[in-house]
């Protein structure tokens, strides 16, 4: 009886170098996210009254985006302000917008979308309003013709 549940000899392969080229998700994300940002302004910036304006401001969010490096920070506690201070490591790295480290500048590049996306709602939310008035108004002047033509309507049949 033969018993077949035995595991073959293995064999080791060395190690190969990588053949595909090392990329860092924040930098990857960081790209897709420019690319994102700057479809979206085009099509944004083509239905919003305001567009050019709108542009420039994500434009300039977008900067403050772009200028944050993609390389990793190591982030120390600074003693007695409850604050941290990262100072960015890596070849070619350079400190961001504030001087204080990429995760101070994300944080800074956050808030200003957060702002940009409020200032978006409350454009469209105008917008809204705007058109909610028209449509009243239409509504309006619709009803007084319908009966201005009911009641002439109505005279001449009674001539007859």
């Amino acid at each position: 009886m033969e018993n077949n549940n035995r595991i073959a000899s293995m064999s080791i392969t060395p190690t190969m170098p990588r053949q595909t080229p090392k990329r860092e998700f924040g930098e990857v994300l960081a790209r897709s996210a420019d690319v994102a940002m700057k479809t979206g302004v085009a099509v944004i910036s083509q239905m919003v009254p305001g567009g050019p304006t709108l542009s420039a401001a994500i434009s300039s969010a977008n900067s403050v985006v772009s200028s944050v490096p993609s390389t990793n920070s190591t982030i120390t506690p600074v003693p007695g302000t409850g604050g941290v201070v990262g100072s960015p490591s890596g070849p070619g790295a350079t400190g961001g917008t504030t001087g204080r480290g990429e995760a101070w500048d994300m944080l800074e590049a956050q808030r200003l979308m957060a702002q940009e996306g409020q200032k978006f709602n409350v454009a469209y939310l105008q917008l809204q309003n705007e058109m909610q008035k028209e449509s009243r108004e239409h509504n309006a002047v619709s009803n007084i013709m319908k009966v201005r033509h009911d009641s002439a309507k109505a005279a001449i049949n009674n001539i007859r």
